[in-house]
């Protein structure tokens, strides 16, 4: 039986370590070198590491100060019978990707199948599309900080407390709520767009709590959380940039405003959901077992 006592308690301290140990550095370097020369540029790795592995490091400090150990880490890659949700990991974001920048034309663009791919050939579409989906998984190594935190500790202690939707969504909003230091420096929107930062930060919470229902359900499915560090990747990483492809008669220099990237992350939103449903089917199925 669940301590839900102790499990609240590793809880409150990993959530407090994970915002302490990603923001107090990033409050550090954004107020001495700005977010864009310490974070944009590249030019201080090490410190970006430290800020994005956060999380990873408050699971490792939690299991020590509270004598967890090891058992349920989930840090087996579990291959064997599982290899289809590597494929999901990235295939769905990439469908996704080329959903948004079909509705992105729809909404804001019009055809022209001239200007489809930029100007390349299919040939030279499909080798760029075969080299991003090859460097997805390398690159499964800078959200793993993320996702050994938030998969494989936070979402393993909340759900026994406040169940699948609870975990879903508190756990999305807390997973946004991490971004805001960086959201309010600049990162992912800038900060020249109306309701400048708090509609940033809203905005990352509703897509960290829909891409959390995809993390989580592949998490449960497979025990490890190298498929969702590898679905994370393809949405921060170029995935989704396979939609661009896609796109036609949006003017180059054209802005979308917070609101914008909102309506057209909705074939994500509905994804999300779709990983939400099956979450629960599978959660109904658990209880009557």
């Amino acid at each position: 039986m669940t301590n839900k006592k102790l499990e609240a308690k590793r809880l409150i301290i990993f959530i407090l370590l994970a915002f302490g140990i990603s923001w107090i550095p990033a409050i550090i370097l954004n107020c001495v070198f700005g977010y864009h020369e310490w974070f944009e540029t590249y030019k201080m790795p090490f410190f970006a590491l430290i800020v994005g592995f956060g999380p990873a490091l408050a699971n490792i400090i939690t299991r020590k100060l509270t004598h967890e150990g090891w058992h349920n880490s989930m840090l087996h890659l579990k291959l064997k019978g599982n290899i289809k949700y590597y494929l999901i990991a990235i295939l769905s974001v990439v469908t996704m990707g080329i959903a948004e920048g079909v509705l992105a034309t729809i909404i804001y663009g019009k055809y022209d199948f001239s200007d489809i791919g930029g100007g390349m050939n299919g040939m030279q579409i499909a080798g760029n599309v075969m080299l991003t989906l090859s460097v997805v998984p390398l690159m499964a190594f800078n959200t793993f900080g993320e996702e050994f935190g938030w998969r494989g500790y936070m979402n393993q202690k909340m759900e026994p407390l406040l169940g699948t939707t609870g975990t879903v969504i508190v756990g999305g909003i807390i997973w946004g709520l991490w971004h805001a230091e960086m959201t309010v420096a600049g990162h992912n929107f800038g900060t020249e767009y109306d309701g400048y930062p708090y509609l940033g930060i809203l905005s990352k919470c509703i897509t960290c709590t829909f891409l959390g229902m995809g993390l989580m359900w592949l998490t449960k499915k497979t025990g490890s959380i190298y498929p969702a560090a590898i679905m994370h990747a393809a949405n921060n990483f170029g995935g989704k940039s396979i939609g661009q492809y896609f796109i036609s008669g949006i003017p180059e220099d054209y802005s979308p405003a917070v609101t914008d990237n909102l309506i057209v992350s909705i074939p994500s939103f509905i994804l999300g959901l779709v990983f939400f449903i099956l979450m629960l089917c599978d959660r109904k199925k658990e209880k009557k077992m």
